[in-house]
């Protein structure tokens, strides 16, 4: 069986939209169509219930998951022991700046490297905005991407609850008047302070715009101002605001890895695999 039909499978499946599936593989929604009917047909099975607007698994698809899932896995497995071959060239991976992040995944991306001497990898930190666009780009090979407010799917390694964070001592201002420190650009911390208290109609003012999150918290330690992120930043030297008061509740977040290439490597695919590992275990270690 082509491997290929599995992962389109598996794609839909995530995505719940052939449109979708197909702008993630970078493939022609047609062509989608054609690998779920070819593997349709090679397994007798309706794998999905499709009308002109939904797309949902039925029940031979949802047992699919799990085989197809670890189907994919033992064909790279296979490819890595014995083809070591394909195992070459420079990566270029996208990492969200978030310290909690960058320090696990650093240390695994250097063991990957020290296990796979022939694979070269340079790490870049960002916003997920500006990964994304890479991606489209073609700048980086793969990235691990920030959604929020969080999304669902097969593909979503760990959810995370967005914060609120204050000084030790903030005190809410009298007027009500949030006062925010917030990073400059499409962060999605920043769209998710903004629109939060927009919604709830709780008037804010931007205080401080950094360009990286250290300065944020610099200003935050010093009372003056609230910022957002997720749960894991947490700590020096500011707290999570309750959850009751001035400050609403803040929408999760989710980190998925996407790759530029329809079809990536060998050598990404493994990758993309150490780094899955580190956020799933972070997530099951919460």
């Amino acid at each position: 069986m082509d491997t290929s039909l599995l992962q389109c499978f598996l794609t839909v499946a995530d995505t719940q939209s052939f449109s979708a599936a197909a702008q993630r593989l970078n493939i022609t929604q047609s062509t989608v169509s054609h690998k779920i009917a070819r593997l349709e047909d090679l397994l007798g099975k309706q794998l999905f219930d499709r009308t002109t607007r939904t797309c949902a698994l039925t029940a031979d698809g949802r047992d699919l998951i799990d085989h197809a899932t670890r189907v994919v896995r033992s064909v790279d497995d296979l490819e890595q022991n014995f083809k070591p071959g394909l195992l070459t060239g420079t990566l270029v991976v996208g990492v969200p700046d978030d310290h909690y992040l960058f320090v696990p995944l650093t240390a695994a991306l250097k063991d990957f490297m020290l296990e796979k001497p022939r694979v070269g990898v340079e790490i870049r930190g960002g916003l997920s905005s500006d990964l994304t666009r890479d991606l489209r780009e073609r700048n980086i090979d793969l990235a691990v991407i920030r959604d929020v407010p969080g999304t669902s799917g097969n593909d979503v390694l760990c959810t995370e609850n967005l914060v609120w964070i204050t000084s030790t001592n903030w005190v809410p201002p009298s007027d009500g008047v949030v006062p925010l420190a917030l990073v400059r650009g499409s962060c999605a911390y920043r769209k998710a302070a903004i629109s939060t208290l927009d919604s709830n109609g709780v008037p804010w003012k931007c205080m401080v715009t950094c360009t990286s999150l250290q300065g944020v918290f610099a200003v935050v330690r010093e009372g003056l101002a609230v910022s957002v992120v997720t749960e894991g930043d947490v700590g020096l030297g500011v707290r999570a605001a309750p959850r009751s008061g001035l400050l609403p509740r803040l929408p999760t977040s989710s980190l998925t890895i996407k790759y530029s290439e329809k079809e990536p490597t060998l050598a990404a695919r493994a990758l993309a695999r150490t780094m899955a590992d580190v956020l799933t275990g972070m997530a099951s270690a919460k």
